[in-house]
Order: structure tokens, then C-alpha cells, then sequence
């Protein structure tokens, strides 16, 4: 099993979006030294767990009634920058901006994957969902982080 640790978010990160409300990483060491950070973005993305897959369909079903976006997640949200070692990518929406930072860099033999996301939110529609959502966000991603590391180290194997 992949170890995924809970790390401090980048401040560099948060200060890039304005009005960030909250802020978490998580990051994994692979044994790979190869990657391109849209291809893992891509990976990380199209891993979800089937009860995420679920409980995000939900979400989709439920907010898209209320006009706000709802993305097909398996294709990740639209990548805003990019370089050789990261991608951020993010959505804006009437109820909140979302950021995820997908950073590579070199440790030791391997990679280590840093996985950060940044919300601003701006009404109470914002802070409402962002309350409810929490403890699932914390899930799935930290779910989705080991299941990206799994693949890539099988691919290493």
C-alpha cells in the first residue's frame, strides 16, 4: 500500500488564488522518476474509487439543478498552467473557485507527487457546500492520491 501524507499546502499556491478560504495537500513518494506532471494529473483524475464515482455523481446531480457547473471528473477540470513539473488546474463557478496544483519533483530514486487544492468561495451557497463536502473531499482525494502511486509503481515494476 502507498504511504499518502497530509502536507502543508504551497503559500505561493494559495496566494495565486484570491480570497482562498481553504487549503490542503497531500503527497506520495513513486518509484518512478519519468513523469510528466499532465499525465499524472490525467491519472490522478481517472482513478476515482466507484463510492466516489458515486457520492461525485450525486453532487453533480444536485448543484447542476441549481444552474452551477457540474464537470465530468474522470477528464479532470481544465488545465489553466502548466509546466514540465506541474499543472494547475481549476474551475470557476458562481458559488466558488476551485485550484489543484498536481506538483513532480525528484526524491531520491523516485518522484514525489504533491497533489494541492485551493477554494475561494464567495457566497454562502460557497461556504455551505464547501462545509458539506469536507470530509469526503478528504477521503476521495487521499483515496485517488494511493491509487495514482499504485499504478505508477506498478508501471515501474
Amino acid at each position: 500500500m502507498q504511504t499518502v501524507t497530509t502536507v502543508p499546502a504551497d503559500p505561493a499556491f494559495i496566494a495565486s488564488l484570491p480570497g482562498c478560504d481553504f487549503a490542503d495537500a497531500f503527497s506520495v513518494v513513486v518509484a518512478r522518476r519519468d513523469l510528466d506532471a499532465r499525465e499524472v494529473s490525467a491519472m490522478f483524475f481517472s482513478t476515482p474509487p466507484a463510492w466516489a464515482s458515486a457520492l461525485l455523481a450525486t453532487r453533480n446531480a444536485i448543484m447542476g439543478r441549481f444552474g452551477y457547473k457540474a464537470p465530468a471528473i474522470r477528464k479532470g477540470f481544465p488545465v489553466l498552467r502548466e509546466s514540465a513539473g506541474e499543472v494547475v488546474s481549476g474551475l470557476d463557478d458562481g458559488h466558488l473557485n476551485f485550484r489543484a496544483l498536481m506538483r513532480i519533483t525528484t526524491e531520491g530514486n523516485g518522484s514525489r507527487i504533491t497533489l494541492t487544492t485551493a477554494v475561494a468561495t464567495h457566497n454562502w451557497i460557497g461556504r455551505s457546500y464547501l462545509t458539506l463536502i469536507m470530509p469526503f473531499h478528504k477521503l476521495i482525494v487521499r483515496s485517488m492520491v494511493r491509487r495514482m502511486a499504485a499504478k505508477l509503481n506498478q508501471a515501474a515494476a
